[in-house]
């Protein structure tokens, strides 16, 4: 077991310094067959913008889509991000168990998730209700119920080294029809659905709106909606990539959307959330699946040791960062801030892609305790900038031989 942890935290490591870096290497044609876009409906759009933003940025080209909707979205007052972290998403899925039984846990006006939290998204945007659907779970899963580990000698010939045939059974169980319907009626009210993919051909970050797809009803939007949330769940190289279709009839190929964005909020949603004269300020509520530090520890130096704690360095560092931009673009448009992670002291050795039943359920009832001692949110972000270091060095001081 211990040979197999070591082994996926290795791949884990390789795969952030090497995939994340290069992910344009990957294979650009579909590996199952191509699942087309649903057409967006047939309604003129109630209102068209003067000067419709840049289109050059993926994440403004996605949410700016809303045009062409029935229904406008409203101002947001309370905004959910949630990151990815793989199994640490046990720890935000029992942040929001634990907000609930304070009974201030707000109702979400627009609700972001990638990888582990695009999991959870659906479901926090849905309200409470859905509590015990989330605990279930993350406090009952198994690694084999999310991932299946390929033939090592198959592995330098496929497009992963696992298959994620699993994950998409547990995803197609739990986005049902009425899940689907659900999401729809809230999409109507004003609300916003948005999960977050990374598409390997432009390399850039992709947003689905999900209660626009699902407001378009059918079997078709339903497949879509689950590739979508698979997609953000893919880690590259451990788990295929998800090709879908473009509205264009260009077949994409999608993998994790912490790639590009470990955790996002979409610069329309702040900005729509300034408050005018006489508004209460929104507030921005960011859950960050798992620490913002690595565990400090003696490394090794052998191949295996040296990946694993590189990978951990790069993935929090980029947790840290992301995070931070989101402060400051909050506070750009008078946004209130809140973040919660991982307290940095909670033991645990699991990497984020270790499914460990026991372990997962240490993390939620961490969360749950979190969730119910307030939360106490931090209002500032983890690292005060790009580069910043506990100290400033100049070597090891050394004798010239007097006292």
């Amino acid at each position: 077991m211990r040979r197999r942890s070591a082994i996926t935290g290795a791949l884990l490591g390789l795969l952030v310094l090497l995939g994340t870096a290069s992910v344009g290497c990957a294979q650009t044609r579909p590996f199952f067959p191509r699942r087309k876009a649903p057409k967006p409906p047939p309604d003129p759009p109630a209102e068209v913008p003067d000067s419709p933003p840049p289109q050059s940025d993926p994440v403004v080209r996605a949410a700016h889509q809303e045009a062409a909707e029935p229904t406008q979205a409203r101002r947001p007052q309370n905004i959910l991000a949630l990151s990815g972290g793989g199994s640490y998403g046990a720890f935000s899925a029992g942040v929001l168990n634990g907000w609930t039984r304070t009974d201030k846990r707000p109702g979400f006006d627009v609700v972001t998730g990638v990888s582990t939290g695009a999991l959870i998204a659906p479901f926090a945007f849905l309200g409470p209700k859905y509590d015990p659907d989330v605990k279930k779970a993350y406090t009952e899963i198994r690694q084999r119920d999310v991932f299946a580990l390929r033939s090592v000698p198959t592995i330098p010939f496929r497009d992963a080294v696992a298959s994620s045939s699993g994950l998409r059974r547990m995803v197609e169980a739990a986005v049902t029809d009425e899940i689907m319907a659900a999401v729809a009626a809230e999409h109507r009210k004003g609300r916003r659905l948005y999960v977050g993919t990374t598409q390997l051909n432009t390399k850039k970050a992709v947003v689905w709106d999900v209660g626009g797809i699902a407001l378009q009803g059918g079997a078709e939007a339903r497949r879509l909606v689950c590739d979508v949330m698979v997609a953000s769940c893919a880690i590259p190289g451990v788990f295929p990539p998800v090709p879908i279709e473009s509205e264009k009839g260009r077949p994409e190929l999608h993998v994790d959307g912490g790639v590009t964005a470990t955790v996002f909020v979409p610069s329309q949603v702040l900005e729509s959330a300034r408050a005018r004269s006489g508004d209460v300020a929104a507030n921005l509520y960011v859950l960050v699946a798992g620490k913002y530090y690595p565990e400090t520890a003696p490394v090794r130096p052998r191949l295996v040791g040296v990946l694993k704690a590189s990978g951990g360095a790069m993935l929090r560092a980029n947790y840290r960062k992301d995070v931070a931009n989101l402060y400051l673009t909050s506070k750009l448009s008078g946004v209130k801030f809140h973040s919660l992670a991982l307290r940095q002291d909670f033991g645990i050795e699991e990497t984020s892609i270790d499914f460990d039943q026991a372990t997962m359920n240490k993390l939620y009832v961490e969360g749950v305790k979190a969730g119910v001692d307030g939360p106490v949110w931090d209002v500032t972000p983890p690292d005060g900038g790009t580069g910043d270091a506990d100290d400033i060095r100049t070597g090891p001081r050394r004798r010239n031989g007097r006292d």
